[in-house]
């Protein structure tokens, strides 16, 4: 039997979560974007996001993510991840002004949560700059002058040209050549080739090649099914040999949905896990008695919907947006 989860304290946290964080979290202050992002998502799946914030909120928050989208001109064309450093006119220090793959990702999704039509996004400069960041073995880095590069921002990169609706800055060959490359001997997926499989990066991969309609790409489809349904002990774990972890209510539980193994879930178990790590003030921790967070309230929430989705809005397990959104985005397009 599925509990449910008190819906009014979450949306309180998650409105609380958008006006101000508590102090340990200043370290966070550049990716304001995301942490933006995750509460909407979780309004959005409370089905509360228009009754929680006012259209005067909303639309204040619209001009906010605007104000991020790095000019043309600048560093990197996208959206870059708060305003720590202030107006792009006043800020000297060139990091702080250069837009990354993943904040460009968060205020694609945000701006349609909100309602927003894109039409102020520079999408033709957003996807020139994405071709610059994807290297020749096919994966992508965040940003100019950095190494980092794995899944994360190759579901980054398919996750912007599907909601823009436009896949030139992406090269599907070698992305999915990379995907596969990830791919390990037990049916999971790594950040690299011969390292371990994990349920983050999982996602990512499943994900982008469900956005490429690359899903034949997948060496061997039913392993990689049962490589997360074997995640679940209770609730889900992203690694062999882990605890469960509610972020990984939605890692992996999205990657069931992909797959279409909704059915073999014991889905009453893993909402009795999530309902455990409810906080009293609202939100979702990572363990039960753990404080809440928005990353693991919001991704929480979303795998608790995909438990019982008849009393929830239904979510895309590939873009993390309510269903009715997209489908109002690509109503949109086709005008």
């Amino acid at each position: 039997m599925v509990v449910d989860l008190d819906l009014t304290a979450h949306a309180r946290y998650f409105k609380f979560c958008l006006n101000m964080l508590p102090s340990e979290a200043v370290s966070q202050d550049a990716s304001r974007m995301t942490i933006a992002h995750l509460c909407l998502v979780g309004l959005a799946t409370l089905g509360q996001l228009n009754d929680t914030l006012s259209e005067t909120r909303r639309a204040q928050m619209v001009d906010w993510i605007y104000e991020q989208q790095i000019p043309r001109a600048g560093a990197y064309a996208g959206f870059r991840g708060g305003s720590l450093f202030g107006p792009h006119s006043s800020c000297s220090y060139a990091p702080a002004n250069s837009a990354n793959l993943a904040a460009t990702y968060s205020a694609l999704c945000s701006l349609l949560l909100l309602g927003d039509d894109l039409s102020r996004v520079d999408k033709h400069a957003i996807l020139g700059a994405m071709r610059q960041l994807q290297l020749e073995s096919g994966t992508f880095v965040p940003h100019p002058g950095t190494n980092e590069h794995d899944p994360r921002f190759i579901y980054c990169a398919c996750a912007i040209s599907s909601i823009l609706n436009d896949w030139s800055g992406v090269d599907k060959d070698a992305a999915t050549r990379y995907i596969a490359e990830c791919s390990n001997y037990d049916g999971g997926m790594t950040q690299a080739r011969f390292q371990e499989s994990h349920g983050g990066h999982l996602y990512c991969c499943v994900a982008s090649l469900s956005l490429m309609k690359k899903m034949d790409a997948l060496p061997d489809r039913q392993r990689t099914l049962k490589w997360a349904l074997f995640r679940q002990g209770g609730g889900y774990h992203g690694r062999t040999n882990k605890v469960p972890d509610v972020c990984y209510s939605f890692w992996i539980g999205a990657v069931v949905e992909m797959l279409g193994g909704h059915d073999f879930v014991d889905t009453g178990a893993v909402a009795y896990f999530i309902r455990q790590c409810e906080a009293d003030i609202g939100g979702l921790a990572k363990w039960p008695g753990y404080r809440p967070d928005p990353l693991h309230a919001s991704l929480g929430i979303v795998g608790y919907s995909f438990c019982c989705p008849e009393k929830f809005p239904r979510m895309s397990p590939e873009l993390l947006l309510p269903e009715s959104v997209l489908e109002a985005h690509r109503a949109r397009q086709t005008q």
